[in-house]
């Protein structure tokens, strides 16, 4: 079993089309450029959305899943590593490579944001083939994630590593649980998308009766996503969660709103491309960085 060293934000939701990767994204922008921390994004979801996010996937109709991650850059060969490097290989014993992304030094920032993309016939084949029967599945795959992540060289070239999980919790799903040492759950404040949030408290609750009172796995909070604060369905069940979760919930100011702001990012060649370089008086922009700030001072704090 690994020691917990590093800051590993788990964003942890079992409902589907919550934002988990809008989350993600603007927390790793946001402790880039305005923290000027060196992010790690590791996508672990089949559908691979923050790997198309940051550098992009490929189509590919015959492969599971409908997507192959791109060909390295930096390839050169290396029989230990795969051309087409993703987090999946972890699993099977090889080694990674991260990608850059469009937030690095070399294009004006101040820090840099790294993702190490899905595969996502790799990792269907992962979630097939381990189960619980099978009785490898706790030193093969849910420990495997967390002794990678928090090795010294890692720990060293990254501030924060951010997991970006699929939706089903499967093993690679109950990986990312076991490696994070914060999780944040965001949910849209509609009924459909509130049932996950008590999934979600029970996975982390289950998770912290295996660890020491010392590296217990840290809710920085439920965050509020593509929030229509005019409406009186959402305003209603804000103001519910606020009064029976306040404790867990982001204050009541901080959310992400509903903004085209951000799907935006997501078309190729869009410029700005960062939700932090549109318009300092974009509300999405304004949220966004209250978003991340309150994140960040979780994760840090003591």
């Amino acid at each position: 079993m690994f020691e917990y060293s590093g800051k590993i934000l788990a964003v942890l939701n079992q409902k589907g089309g919550v934002g988990k990767t809008t989350v993600a994204s603007v927390i790793a922008e946001y402790a880039a450029i305005y923290e000027k921390k060196d992010v790690l994004v590791v996508d672990l979801d089949m559908q691979c959305n923050s790997s198309d996010y940051w550098v992009g996937m490929e189509t590919a109709p015959q492969a599971t899943g409908g997507q192959l991650p791109p060909p390295h850059p930096d390839y050169d060969g290396d029989t230990d590593l795969e051309e087409r490097s993703s987090i999946a290989d972890i699993f099977f014993g090889k080694a990674v490579l991260p990608h850059n992304t469009f937030i690095n030094k070399n294009n004006g920032f101040d820090a840099d944001v790294d993702i190490m993309v899905g595969h996502p016939a790799l990792l269907e084949r992962i979630n097939s083939e381990f189960d619980n029967a099978s009785g490898k599945i706790a030193t093969e795959i849910i420990n495997r994630l967390g002794d990678f992540l928090h090795m010294q060289e890692v720990v060293d070239a990254y501030d924060l590593i951010i997991l970006d999980t699929g939706p089903s919790r499967n093993p690679i799903f109950r990986a990312a649980v076991r490696a994070a040492t914060h999780a944040i759950i965001p949910f849209e404040p509609e009924e459909k998308s509130l049932q996950g949030i008590n999934a979600m408290l029970q996975v982390i609750q289950s998770e912290n009766f295996s660890r020491d009172d010392d590296d217990q796995l840290v809710l920085t909070g439920l965050c509020p996503n593509k929030v229509r604060a005019n409406t009186n369905i959402h305003r209603g069940t804000l103001s519910m969660l606020q009064e029976e979760l306040g404790n867990i919930m982001f204050p009541e100011d901080i959310f992400l709103p509903q903004s085209t702001a951000f799907p935006e990012r997501d078309l190729k060649g869009i410029t700005p491309r960062s939700i932090f370089q549109i318009s300092a008086s974009h509300a999405a922009k304004q949220k966004s960085i209250e978003v991340g700030r309150h994140t960040l001072s979780k994760v840090y704090a003591g």
